[in-house]
């Protein structure tokens, strides 16, 4: 079986002592350096190349986000893990990013390894860690989202969404071109993650964005979207539409 290389950026030893022991139990991966600072760590890792890295958010000398905007070309996985349990969460969800919360237990960094192992080689994953470098950069912009397929790995502006509907364990998203991407997770995962960017659940099968209301029929119960989409509207739903309606406008 090929052997993976991986490289650790860690400035906490017991952080590192650890990680390095589980690595140790695969005899596919070969741990080929370590460090504890920013610098150091983009000019290892462009000269010995590694397969994954595991990358610690917060280091002494900056952020891994620091050292990302030192590397040009990605072309390795990494396992983010962190102290901070609030830390850009939403960021690493809406680019459909892994991290590890510290302290982490040994079964999670295994389940880590094994989808980097699985995911090696595929491609698209540049876009990813972009759409997460975006969504930390500047809270004013408009967040994107990745919504991945079998076949592609869409990063969309959230603004861009006119409503997500649900058909069973799947969900499709229609944007404003008039796209249409369907995305094999629950339209209730999706609710999660955008209801604080003015998306509302209207009914049990449509998330609509606010942003593109052009009116409520109150007498057919459907509000009425840009690009005239009309969405039913749940009764049990409605007065709590209503409500956020007034508070918005």
């Amino acid at each position: 079986m090929k052997t993976i290389s991986c490289f650790i950026v860690e400035d906490d030893p017991q952080a590192l002592e650890y990680a390095t022991s589980i690595l140790k139990q695969y005899k596919t991966i070969d741990i080929i350096g370590s460090t504890d600072k920013i610098k150091d760590a983009a000019d290892l890792i462009k000269r010995l190349n590694p397969d994954f890295v595991i990358l610690d958010i917060f280091l002494t000398d900056g952020t891994a986000f620091d050292f990302l905007s030192l590397v040009n070309d990605i072309n390795f996985r990494i396992i983010f893990t962190t102290s901070y349990a609030k830390y850009a969460i939403d960021a690493f969800k809406f680019s459909a990013l892994d991290y590890l919360l510290k302290p982490y237990e040994e079964k999670e960094l295994i389940l880590a390894i094994d989808k980097v192992k699985d995911d090696i080689h595929k491609t698209q994953y540049q876009s990813q860690l972009n759409a997460l470098l975006h969504n930390l950069s500047d809270k004013e912009t408009s967040k994107k989202i990745v919504l991945k397929n079998a076949e592609t790995i869409h990063v969309v502006d959230i603004k861009n969404i006119i409503y997500a509907q649900s058909d069973n364990n799947y969900t499709t998203f229609l944007l404003i071109n008039e796209q249409k991407i369907i995305v094999s997770k629950s339209l209730k995962s999706f609710d999660d993650k955008l209801k604080i960017h003015n998306f509302f659940r209207v009914h049990q099968s449509f998330l609509i964005n606010l942003s593109h209301i052009s009116s409520f029929d109150r007498r057919n119960e459907e509000i009425v979207l840009k690009q005239e989409h009309c969405i039913p509207v749940a009764q049990s739903r409605k007065k709590s539409l209503i409500e956020y309606l007034d508070k918005l406008f």
